[in-house]
């Protein structure tokens, strides 16, 4: 046989597997096709290639004309459109001033790093680990790290269609191990000093962190509405969960938070207990950490950990161990030291954990309010009531109250202190008298 390849002539005789010379037609075509078989497959192979090349820039060219009608998100619009869509996380507006923050600050470093890329994207894999390692450089702890990660993560998988991406390029960036640290427990005689310290709004408020073991935000934004004098609880709901399991606490009022907040309603009210701290936690809330920082500074307590301890990630930074979050640790310390049964204090505190939550029962009111009449007395001269005596739910302490009150009249303050009198006596008068037995 001969053939012909780029204009060069090639010849072969033929011959059978055994390798005798081929003498028939019918033998000399299937030797011809094993001969040639290799280059009808290159042949194949180089039409499928050209097929392919020409169906990709079909795809391109459509490409091109689906961006031209329908421009995928660039950047700069990115947080606008994840805002308006329907598919993202249903999640309270200051946390969303958070997630605008840290997602503006990588639109930010792109800008300046890579102008040319101005679609989402455009944010290749590559660039998400730049951007991962330019974080890196700036020591953030594990926590703040992840979090930056994640929120951009969320935002790139919401607008996943619209922004017209192949893939997540910050799925896969690795996110660090986290070493979360934890506010420990006040003693009794630094509970003294910060509570007895403190004055005008915060001295409620501490005492309302002490008394009730709710986190800062939810004392700071109590309302009124959320008191009740009379049957000396505090019925809300914790921000922490109010998104998704808007389930209230019910929590017992101690003597001496009982006597502070009927002191306060006897005065001008509007609808949060502390008006001041309330507009400060809702509109500068690192104002207010701030100030309760300070607070505790001045109250002789160190608020963060020696320095030997205070590793965390890459660099030595100051790690707060108390906090207002303290309070309540200590809080549901002082309970459990009290004896008061484990399912009480949990029930008290609104646990958020649904795997602990599931293993208690429906606590009573009555059981309640014996582990928080338990509590130490720390503001004041009070004294917890003898055995058989009124402890802040009977008329003993209301009466006692009102009388220390009166005693306390001058010029200056006589309708002040009178109003507290006769709120504290109103509301003891509306409490019902327990049954006695044998009653019908």
């Amino acid at each position: 046989m001969r053939w012909m390849v780029e204009g060069k002539v090639f010849s072969k005789a033929l011959r059978d597997e055994e390798g005798a010379a081929i003498t028939t037609k019918r033998e000399a075509e299937e030797a011809r096709r094993r001969v040639m078989a290799p280059f009808a497959v290159a042949t194949e192979t180089e039409v499928l290639q050209t097929i392919a090349g020409r169906l990709e820039g079909r795809k391109a060219e459509l490409a091109r004309l689906d961006d031209l009608q329908n421009p995928p998100v660039s950047l700069a619009e990115a947080w606008s459109k994840f805002i308006d869509s329907p598919s993202r996380p249903d999640t309270g507006p200051a946390t969303l001033v958070i997630y605008e923050y840290q997602f503006k600050k990588f639109v930010d470093w792109m800008a300046k790093n890579h102008p040319e890329l101005a679609a989402m994207r455009d944010a290749t894999r590559e660039i998400a680990e730049e951007y991962a390692t330019h974080l890196s450089r700036k020591k953030p702890s594990p926590n703040t790290y992840n979090k930056h990660l994640n929120v951009l993560t969320m935002v790139y998988r919401v607008l996943e269609e619209k922004a017209k991406l192949v893939k997540n390029p910050w799925e896969r960036i690795q996110r660090r191990r986290l070493a979360p640290q934890s506010r420990r427990e006040l003693t009794i005689e630094e509970l003294k000093r910060v509570c007895q310290g403190a004055k005008g709004e915060f001295r409620l408020l501490f005492a309302l962190g002490v008394y009730t073991g709710l986190r800062a935000g939810d004392c700071a934004t109590l309302r009124w509405g959320e008191v009740d004098l009379a049957r000396t609880i505090i019925r809300r709901v914790p921000n922490k969960t109010a998104r998704r399991n808007p389930k209230p606490v019910i929590v017992p009022i101690h003597p001496v938070l009982r006597d502070m907040l009927a002191e306060a309603a006897a005065g001008p009210r509007g609808d949060y207990v502390l008006a001041e701290t309330a507009g400060l936690y809702l509109n500068n809330r690192r104002e207010l950490v701030r100030r309760i920082q300070e607070h505790f500074k001045a109250s002789g307590i160190t608020v963060h950990k020696p320095a030997g301890e205070c590793t965390i990630g890459a660099r030595q930074r100051p790690v707060v161990e108390v906090g207002f979050h303290s309070l309540r640790h200590t809080f549901v310390s002082l309970c459990r030291e009290s004896n008061a049964p484990l399912a009480v204090v949990e029930a008290i505190v609104g646990h958020s954990n649904p795997s602990m939550t599931r293993h208690y029962t429906h606590v009573g009111e009555l059981a309640a309010g014996k582990a928080v009449a338990a509590l130490p007395y720390l503001i004041g001269e009070g004294k917890p009531a003898a055995e058989g005596e009124s402890n802040g739910n009977g008329a003993g302490s209301a009466v006692a109250a009102a009388l220390k009150a009166l005693k306390q009249v001058t010029k200056k303050n006589w309708k002040r202190k009178v109003a507290k009198a006769l709120a504290l006596l109103s509301a003891e008068v509306k409490t019902p008298a327990p049954e006695k037995p044998g009653a019908n």
